[in-house]
């Protein structure tokens, strides 16, 4: 290590003169500095277009579902039965009568007031379907029968009730309908029904003169309309439920649409404009890559139908440069002419914007993937430049710190020459006078 000698024999600041000359040599790597500050502010730029490309792709997958344009909404007549549409729901109407409401089996035991609860170490619960189960009790008391039943896989609940009679186990079904109800044995005191397990029943028409019945274990039933659930809580009469067509789907679709691309179209804005007060523009004025891609996503819109235009489907082109979805004429649009509005909307419009996001995002192909892939290996190509200044620089330090060390050195031995020969000089007889 080459310490600082400032002054030592020359007075010279030599590590103000080192610097100012390492500044001069440093001038390249400065200058390669500057290209990976520069592409890397481009790079990013690309970066946000591409994240907003990404973003129209994205919307494009929703119109292209076919569910987008078939969903349907669900209506009941009452409060007491609920509709909900899966995405293979049809459009239609059911009326029914409600007759009964599925329900879970309880059974009741009263606690003998002394000796076991159970017979033996065992309870055995039999279903309908003639399956049981065993369940093994190690603790013959009322809580020690309930803690093993309910930690068996019995497909039952026990508890402990303590009435104004003394202590009764109540055992419930862990679901409703008849298939889950059950009959228990191993007991000192008979088991009695409280609740018999029941499905759920629904009758639509007369089952006697052409109508049907459906039946359900909770209550809720997908037979009616096709694709939908109806759940019902109350027994009543009369209750129809309809379905129709809900364009709120597709009007979302296309609202995400038409946001995603004047949100494309307000980036490359953002970062193609021109400042005329500081005379700069952004890093990608004057990009022709990304005017092209403007011009592109304008022009899915303005270029049509191929029959007419899309302004009478709702989306048209505003005089900002940006897209415009009128939501009533959408609406008119899909309710009058579902096919069509789907045909224009969602293969036409929406196929020009994948394919463009395709050309441009693409992992593998896009014209900004390839960009942005090129710009990161020129970074990586300067930054290797850089670090090899720095192992240059580093030596040309180190070779001037030397060079002004030598000189003071040099300076110094030259000092004290002077000095002995003042000495000497001085030392020499002088001619009397």
């Amino acid at each position: 290590m080459t310490s600082s000698v400032d002054g030592l024999v020359s007075g010279l600041n030599t590590t103000t003169i080192i610097s100012q000359l390492m500044t001069i040599e440093a001038a390249p790597q400065d200058r390669l500095k500057t290209k990976v500050s520069d592409q890397q502010t481009l790079t990013s730029a690309y970066q946000a277009v591409n994240a907003k490309m990404l973003a129209v792709q994205n919307a494009t997958k929703d119109l292209a579902t076919a569910t987008t344009w078939t969903a349907v909404k669900g209506a009941s007549s009452s409060s007491n039965v609920t509709v909900s549409t899966s995405s293979t729901a049809l459009t239609g109407t059911a009326t029914f009568d409600v007759k009964y409401l599925a329900s879970a089996h309880v059974m009741t035991s009263a606690v003998p007031s002394s000796g076991n609860v159970v017979n033996g170490n065992k309870l055995t619960f039999t279903k309908p379907d003639g399956t049981s189960t065993d369940v093994n009790i190690t603790t013959n008391t009322a809580q020690g029968v309930a803690d093993a039943i309910n930690s068996s896989s019995a497909g039952v609940r026990a508890s402990v009730i303590t009435t104004t009679s003394g202590q009764v186990l109540q055992f419930s079904a862990t679901g409703t309908g008849a298939a889950k109800s059950f009959t228990v044995s191993g007991l000192t005191n008979s088991a009695n029904v409280m609740t018999q397990g029941i499905d759920g029943q629904v009758n639509v028409g007369d089952p006697n003169n052409g109508g049907y019945t459906l039946s359900s274990s909770d209550n809720s039933y997908t037979g009616l309309i096709p694709g939908v659930t109806v759940t019902a809580t109350k027994v009543e009469s009369g209750v129809t439920v309809t379905t129709t067509a809900d364009p709120s789907k597709a009007a979302q679709a296309m609202v995400n649409l038409v946001n995603a691309v004047n949100s494309a179209l307000s980036t490359i804005d953002s970062a193609s404009a021109y400042n005329p007060t500081t005379k700069t523009g952004g890093p990608l004025t004057g990009n022709a890559l990304v005017r092209s891609l403007r011009e592109s996503l304008l022009s899915a819109v303005s270029q049509g139908t191929g029959s007419g235009s899309f302004a009478a489907n709702g989306v048209s082109l505003s005089k900002d440069g940006q897209l415009t979805l009128d939501q009533s004429a959408f609406l008119n649009s899909i309710t009058s002419d579902p096919a069509g509005t789907k045909a224009n909307l969602g293969t036409t419009l929406g196929g020009r914007y994948s394919t463009l996001a395709d050309d441009n995002i693409n992992s593998t192909t896009g014209k900004i993937t390839l960009v942005i892939q090129a710009g990161d290996s020129y970074v990586r190509s300067l930054n290797d430049q850089i670090s090899d200044w720095d192992t240059r620089l580093a030596a040309k330090k180190t070779a001037l710190q030397t060079q002004y060390a030598n000189l003071e050195t040099a300076l110094g031995k030259l000092k004290d020459q002077a000095s002995w020969l003042s000495g000497q000089l001085a030392s020499l007889p002088t001619s009397s006078s």
